[in-house]
């Protein structure tokens, strides 16, 4: 099976291949970070996503073998592995994986005919189920791969009884969001353009804040893996990185309530991931060429407005969504029709 749209000398299994192999340098940053947690959580993404592709398959009447080899499935639930605080339940990433799935993916038809990006939706399906589970921050992990380490990870995702397990050492100050984001959302330019090296490393959010920096980093060398096999086109990330360096640039210097300097939006949250790795999805952005630089502009506006103007710490999800709503008015405007399908 060929995407025609993309590269024809790479089937559909090839391309999730070297998805997969452009995602190992972030999984190893954040089990670096965070411990053995991040692979559990992926594996339980994988098993669960492939399981619920088997069932609709089977209920579909589909050939389920060549359906679960093109690796869709597990492409799917290792971005939302990746996108996921460790801080989730076994039957959360399970109600995750279902919509990402079945509803996301199944419901309109299957690979190549869902309008909505499926790791986007089952990562917004948690971000409104369980807004307390998804916000809620953990320490960097000190006891890498220790037997401490997995024994810890087992009782978080298997054995919580309560929300208060979600938090760390009962510390109010660690109870933020998921990134840094929402930390520097109220501070001052002065305050935020004083230097990391003068702040106190006590102060856990920072710790958390140059983890960040480092899981960013490492999506981005996968981005430049994929671009450099051609798996992507350079026209979404950079457009979208572009949009959101000039909006974020205008507030720095024009707004009296200042966030943060440009940069810093584009090492924290998830905008590495979403640049090249989400809103790159061949199947839920636009054909052409102008379509897909529109796509990118837009996506990082709207993750510029909901991180400074909304209660949420990082847009990405929401604003991929709305994206994705958006592709066929944006083909349309353009003239640009589907593959099999003439002009009108």
């Amino acid at each position: 099976m060929n995407l025609p749209y993309i590269y024809n000398h790479y089937s559909v299994k090839n391309i999730m291949f070297f998805v997969l192999i452009a995602s190992i340098p972030a999984i190893l940053t954040e089990c670096y970070f965070f411990g053995v947690v991040v692979l559990i959580q992926i594996l339980l993404f994988i098993i669960f996503s492939l399981l619920f592709e088997i069932i609709i398959l089977k209920i579909r009447g589909k050939n389920i073998k060549n359906n679960i080899l093109d690796n869709s499935s597990i492409v799917t639930a290792v971005l939302l592995g990746l996108s996921v605080p460790a801080t989730l339940t076994w039957w959360m990433i399970m109600f995750s994986s279902f919509f990402a799935i079945v509803v996301a993916k199944h419901l309109y038809g299957g690979l190549g005919q869902n309008i909505f990006n499926p790791a986007m939706v089952g990562y917004a399906v948690l971000l409104i189920s369980f807004p307390l589970y998804m916000s809620a921050c953990y320490k960097e992990n000190t006891k890498l791969f220790s037997l401490d380490d997995v024994t810890i990870s087992i009782n978080k995702i298997f054995f919580q009884t309560s929300k208060s397990d979600v938090f760390i050492d009962n510390d109010p100050d660690i109870f933020t969001k998921a990134t840094p984001l929402n930390d520097f959302k109220n501070k001052s330019r002065a305050s935020y353009n004083t230097s990391l090296e003068n702040i106190s490393l006590k102060n856990k959010k920072i710790i958390i804040f140059s983890s960040w920096n480092y899981i960013n980093i490492s999506f981005l060398l996968g981005g430049f893996f994929l671009l450099y096999k051609k798996i992507i086109c350079w026209r979404i990330p950079f457009s979208f990185l572009f949009s959101l360096f000039i909006f974020s640039t205008i507030n720095y210097f024009f707004s009296t309530n200042l966030i943060v300097c440009p940069l810093f939006h584009f090492f924290s949250g998830g905008t590495m991931i979403c640049a090249f790795f989400i809103s790159t999805d061949p199947v839920t952005t636009s054909y052409s060429n102008i379509g897909k630089i529109i796509f990118g502009l837009i996506i990082g506006f709207l993750v510029y407005i909901i991180r400074n103007y909304s209660d949420y710490p990082d847009g990405i999800a929401f604003s991929v969504l709305f994206g994705n709503m958006i592709v066929p008015l944006i083909d349309d405007f353009l003239k640009t029709s589907g593959y099999g399908h003439k002009k009108i």
